[in-house]
């Protein structure tokens, strides 16, 4: 007599799980298409998608939308890196990132949580005095905005981290320039540069930059929205690597308006 008690296995066989892959791959590409990317492949379980050089918030926010999308069909954490030249954007079909789960399963010691600790408030006082001396030199900036970025940027340096939770943030500005030509007064800006070839979670990025990630852009090319090199100077492992061909990735966005425009 056979039982039916034996527990039946609710994984995908391997052949129906790359199938579901596949497909969702194919749907990324039409998404990947409409942003204007340039090629497209998929490897090992991983959608990847070449961009501009240069790509706004809104398209990311495109892009961000379809990947959790197909994510209801396989499991899935969506990346933005430079790989040598290139700015990509992938989906992992086979990894979902610990740092959007939470790190509660973090086995660290107490004298590296104090170091960490330590170095999330060195962080936190340098972006105050950033932003205190852009308040000086322009005292017309609205306060508020000024709090927001500082808040923002404070999250990025401190929050935001690749994959493998590598440190990701290599330097960053608070800036007062005109974003759009439609601005009549200038914005609150905040850049920064993300190292080189490290695979930033894309929720992790929208999350950090919270109310900021409604309008802005990143690029491999040395300026932005106003904001070039003279602004946010190379470091000098940052030169070595761009003269390698490894490019790094800036982010610039500004604090949202608070007063008439």
């Amino acid at each position: 007599m056979v039982s039916n008690n034996t527990p039946v296995s609710t994984d995908l066989p391997a052949e129906a799980e790359h199938l579901t892959r596949q497909a969702a791959h194919t749907a990324l590409c039409s998404a990947a298409r409409d942003v204007n990317c340039t090629a497209s492949a998929f490897e090992n379980g991983v959608s990847m998608h070449t961009l501009p050089a240069t790509v706004s918030f809104a398209n990311l926010a495109k892009l961000h939308r379809a990947a959790v999308e197909q994510g209801k069909r396989a499991p899935q954490t969506d990346y933005l890196a430079t790989s040598g030249s290139d700015l990509v954007f992938s989906c992992n079909f086979k990894r979902t990132s610990i740092l959007l789960q939470g790190a509660a399963g973090e086995a660290a010691s107490s004298k590296h949580r104090k170091r960490r600790r330590d170095d999330r408030e060195d962080q936190a006082e340098r972006v105050e005095q950033a932003r205190n001396r852009l308040g000086k030199c322009m005292p017309d900036l609205p306060v508020s905005e000024l709090d927001a970025a500082r808040t923002v940027l404070v999250n990025l340096v401190n929050e935001l981290r690749g994959a493998s939770n590598e440190v990701v943030v290599q330097s960053f500005a608070l800036l007062a320039k005109k974003l759009h030509n439609s601005d009549t007064k200038p914005r609150v800006l905040i850049a920064v540069r993300l190292n080189a070839g490290i695979a930033v979670p894309l929720a992790l990025l929208k999350r950090c930059l919270g109310p900021c990630w409604s309008d802005g852009a990143v690029t491999t090319e040395d300026s932005v929205s106003s904001v070039s090199d003279t602004d946010m100077p190379l470091s000098e492992e940052a030169r070595a690597a761009r003269d390698f061909g490894n490019l790094p990735l800036m982010v610039v966005t500004s604090a949202p308006r608070t007063d008439a425009v």
